[in-house]
């Protein structure tokens, strides 16, 4: 995860200003908000989110298929309908099964859940999380926050411990500096910058 700023479009908000009754989820579904949402998730990843999924880090397109709008807060089951059409409850997922948003939405209780997951718009998850060589994300200082985070959106699944596994071996390969590496790779950023610098101090995984 990573910190994502927030600045909302003027076309979004003049779409919301038309909504009847915004402050309820069927204000998602309306018409006003419904022909602008491939826009509004487009400008979110390319605007905010540098074409990344929220939680994972994984690179996405704003293709339906790739990825969603996803209400941190989540609008249904009456559990935050007024958070519909609050634009820092909006960001984009991937649309991976089995995590992130999905995962999230399907394993959230009650309001008191988000009460213990770290929140990039208003937080800065680096001071939550720590990466491992071997691909692992760990909770720093032992934060129960950060672990209820990680499990919340499964950003210990196999498949993404694989993937920054394979990274770093890539990154054990290279010498350059940190800023050159960041424009090599487009994806898994905050991995990056923590694992990239143990590597050069001969970390292995």
């Amino acid at each position: 995860m990573f910190k994502i700023t927030k600045t909302e479009p003027s076309f979004f908000a003049d779409a919301k200003a038309r909504v009847r009754t915004p402050r309820t989820s069927d204000a998602w579904s309306s018409d006003e908000i419904a022909s602008i949402r491939a826009r509004l998730r487009e400008h979110i990843l390319l605007q905010e989110q540098n074409l990344l999924c929220a939680y994972c880090e994984k690179e996405i397109d704003s293709e339906k298929e790739n990825s969603n709008i996803d209400h941190f807060k989540l609008r249904a089951g009456h559990i935050y309908p007024e958070k519909t059409l609050e634009y820092d409850n909006l960001l984009v997922s991937c649309e991976t099964k089995g995590r992130c948003s999905k995962f999230k939405d399907n394993h959230i209780s009650s309001k008191d859940d988000y009460e213990k997951i770290v929140n990039p718009v208003i937080e800065d998850p680096d001071d939550y999380f720590d990466y491992m060589t071997t691909g692992s994300i760990v909770a720093k200082d032992d934060s129960e926050k950060a672990r209820f985070t990680i499990d919340i959106f499964h950003l210990n699944q196999a498949g993404l411990i694989e993937q920054r596994l394979n990274l770093t071996r890539s990154l054990k390969e290279l010498n350059l500096s940190l800023e050159e590496i960041l424009e090599i790779f487009n994806e898994f950023h905050s991995f990056i910058k923590i694992v990239y610098p143990k590597l050069q101090q001969g970390v292995t995984p």
